[in-house]
């Protein structure tokens, strides 16, 4: 199913998931805190996981929220007009981002339909969440817009925001990150540092945020490259920046001299963890801006889970086919946030035997967050995952073919590492690559002409409607 409707904001989006008989509306009253993403966990336990639009807050009467966007594949395909298969999938991704649009500076546009400098209280204006129990802060997970302060490069990224007070939030930029060098930019000068945060945009700015690419490059304009138009921006009230026109809501301020620390966490991060508390700048909020009965989209981990991946997931590809061309056939990043990768490749001839491993050290190249490759052969489906155990559990020697690396930098989102921060020590990790490839001997060797020891059974195809009833048919064959 296509829509036809460009999803160009999140209410185009949820139009789209509506259309494709995808979206949840959840009429009765919801209490923000918890019970929102509560139900949005529960239904991430189900087969199909819909979009949901919860359509009364408690305590916001006029505000409404939504989740589980970007659950399935086929409906972020069908939001983006991406092709459904996987690889034609990140061969679109890369056109767009080496083909990037510049975006469109309007005058105004439906997020100043109300405009809010005075008198702020974030908390009244938009329903934070606090995502999961045991949590001691309320939260967002807006696009951060940021700027070069030297160059004026726009960059993209997605960081959560903990309120601190009626017109103050922590945004959590971390040094490692695009956004925390822009701003150790901005301390170096002694400058402020502006920044807006955007609630429910279009969903090709979300996968922009996250897609990994180079410092500088143009996010925006690779949003605008999916939907092969440009994204429509404007100025912001107070602060030098420009944001989507069609937001629900954007949070103008900045990080100013000397930089105050604000308190953050625990929150319930994509290892399914309670993440440490942590010390991120205070933002100080200097304009509000938002369009009626504004949508917050509510991103929390662990809850309904997304694909938001998708764009980085091409880049990943893209660089191990750079590395290693045709031997590479496809790959996945794991959408479930475990560090994982997974590489499938084709060996043709003897020489192909151990370039698989000089693959998963480039993999490991990849991203310090990498931690775990996994090889597998071309007849193996890396988007299942029984499919990838059967082949790890029949085609590797765990003795020879499982390889364990020296410690280097992961993510400090992984606790078994990110905990070392508490003690002042790296944030290190040993790094795992398994080997699931047959071996070059073993998988020419024949028992008999054409077939192998790895020579899977097969069976001749039969036509079922010969043997069964027609009222059986309809109901086991559909």
């Amino acid at each position: 199913m296509t829509s036809s409707i460009q999803a160009t904001d999140l209410r185009k989006a949820l139009q789209v998931a509506e259309g494709r008989g995808e979206l949840l509306r959840i009429s009765r009253p919801v209490d923000p805190s918890l019970e929102l993403p509560s139900i949005l966990k529960a239904l991430g336990q189900l087969p199909s996981k819909p979009a949901v639009l919860f359509e009364q807050i408690v305590g916001y009467p006029g505000l409404r929220g939504c989740g589980g966007i970007f659950a399935e594949r086929e409906r972020v395909a069908d939001l983006l007009g991406i092709p459904q298969d996987r690889v034609s999938s990140k061969q679109t991704y890369l056109n767009a981002l080496d083909n990037p649009i510049n975006p469109l500076l309007v005058a105004t546009g439906p997020c100043k339909e109300n405009i809010v400098t005075k008198g702020i209280d974030i908390k009244q204006l938009m329903f934070p969440t606090r995502g999961a129990q045991h949590v001691n802060h309320d939260y967002y997970q807006p696009v951060v817009i940021l700027k070069n302060p030297l160059t004026g490069q726009v960059n993209a990224s997605i960081y959560r925001a903990c309120i601190q007070g009626p017109d103050t939030v922590t945004v959590n930029i971390r040094w490692n990150q695009h956004g925390g060098y822009l701003l150790s930019m901005a301390k170096e000068m002694g400058v402020s540092f502006p920044v807006a945060l955007c609630i429910g945009v279009d969903p090709a700015i979300y996968l922009a945020a996250i897609t990994k690419a180079p410092l500088g490059y143009n996010e925006l304009g690779f949003a605008g490259a999916l939907h092969g138009t440009p994204l429509e921006l404007v100025p912001c009230e107070t602060v030098d920046l420009a944001v989507p026109a069609g937001a629900e809501m954007v949070i103008e301020g900045e990080i100013r001299p000397p930089y105050r620390l604000g308190d953050d966490g625990p929150w319930p991060e994509y290892f399914g963890y309670l993440g440490m508390n942590i010390h991120p700048p205070i933002m100080d909020i200097t304009a509000v801006t938002y369009r009626n009965d504004p949508i917050n989209l509510v991103l929390v981990p662990k809850t309904i889970p997304h694909i938001l991946n998708m764009g980085t997931d091409a880049q990943f590809y893209r660089h191990l086919k750079a590395f290693a061309g045709d031997f590479v056939v496809d790959t996945r990043i794991d959408k479930s946030g475990l560090h994982r990768v997974l590489v499938q490749v084709k060996k043709t001839e003897s020489h192909h035997e151990g370039l698989q491993l000089n693959v998963a050290y480039a993999a490991l190249g990849f991203d310090a967050w990498v931690d775990v490759v996994v090889l597998v052969d071309e007849d193996i489906n890396i988007y299942d995952e029984d499919h990838l155990w059967w082949a790890i559990n029949s085609r590797c020697n765990p003795a020879r073919q499982v390889h364990l690396l020296p410690e280097a930098r992961t993510h400090q989102n992984c606790p078994i590492a990110g905990v070392k921060e508490m003690f002042n020590e790296p944030i290190t990790k040993g790094k795992m690559i398994i080997d699931a490839t047959i071996p070059w001997n073993y998988r020419i060797l024949e028992k008999s002409p054409g077939i192998t020891y790895f020579t899977q059974s097969s069976w001749p195809d039969v036509d079922l409607g010969r043997f069964l009833e027609k009222g059986d048919v309809e109901k086991w064959c559909k």
